[in-house]
């Protein structure tokens, strides 16, 4: 079946010529073929024929998207309609959410295997920002910033405490080396927390999870603030409290969010508040996959 429908689309592709034109006759291709586009209107409403169009602009922006968007045009629509999902862009400067490509191993009828080019959905820090301010829980979103030479008062590995005394003088500060990242939130009940990796931890990291033998462009043109998203990252995708829908912090959210924040959250989430697994970070510039946060 897969292997009509790409030959359907090869066919629109050559008939229709001009590159937009072809990427629009695969998507709709897709959306009609698996009843996709009534998924998308119950979710977006009057805002999904606009949705819609900003996957072609993407698409058309990418050289592998477009290999994928030929290759397996269903894994770019769902990774588009888990976006949608959770009401986020897929604007990359946005930072939201993306949609990137994957050259992937799947195996073929015969037990073999092969190279294809897949869509994948990664969800940006900004995003999972914005769903943390969903929840209506929050007295200060995640944030993360530098931690300067002498600004580490005390850190426990255990509980995640940590102590700083903040260099004032900016002037100064800026001359003194940088020895770690901190992240911080604070719940509207008054529980906080916060996480601090020195920078050797996230060297290590980016080591860990580059895919390949060199730095991402990402990683060698602002360290800084590839640290600062590795470190909120981890802060949002294993304490925050995030939520599809917009709530006002009620009671039982606040609990939740307690609970969290404390590292006690139940297994069951429950309703329409969510726990996001933490997700790879892409080069935004490049739409480059480029490791998971842990």
């Amino acid at each position: 079946m897969e292997k009509n429908l790409i030959q359907k689309q090869k066919t629109a592709m050559g008939a229709q010529g001009a590159a937009g034109q072809s990427i629009n006759a695969i998507l709709n291709s897709v959306l009609d073929g698996e009843k996709m586009r009534g998924r998308f209107q119950e979710l977006l409403g009057a805002r999904a024929p606009q949705f819609l169009s900003s996957i072609v602009s993407l698409v058309n922006a990418d050289v592998n998207l477009q290999k994928a968007m030929y290759e397996a045009p269903m894994t770019v629509v769902q990774a588009a309609l888990k976006a949608a999902t959770y009401d986020l862009p897929i604007e990359p400067s946005l930072g939201y959410a993306y949609v990137v490509p994957f050259h992937n191993n799947v195996k073929t009828e015969n037990g073999s295997w092969r190279k294809r080019w897949e869509g994948a959905f990664i969800i940006g820090y900004k995003g999972m920002e914005q769903l943390c301010l969903r929840t209506g829980a929050y007295a200060r979103v995640p944030d993360a910033v530098d931690v300067r030479e002498g600004e580490l008062i005390r850190y426990d590995r255990l509980t995640g405490d940590a102590e700083f005394a903040w260099i004032e003088d900016e002037d100064e500060r800026e001359k003194l080396p940088v020895i770690g990242y901190a992240g911080y939130f604070r719940l509207k009940n008054g529980a906080e927390k916060t996480i601090y990796m020195t920078v050797k931890q996230i060297e290590n990291h980016e080591k860990k999870n580059r895919k390949g033998e060199y730095m991402t462009k990402g990683w060698r043109d602002d360290f800084d603030a590839m640290a600062r998203k590795t470190v909120l990252r981890r802060l949002i995708g294993k304490y925050g409290l995030m939520s599809i829908d917009y709530r006002d912090g009620d009671a039982s959210t606040m609990r939740l969010a307690e609970a969290v924040a404390a590292d006690e959250a139940p297994t069951d989430m429950g309703g329409d508040v969510i726990d996001l697994p933490d997700s790879e970070m892409v080069d935004t510039e490049t739409g480059e996959v480029i490791g998971d946060a842990e």
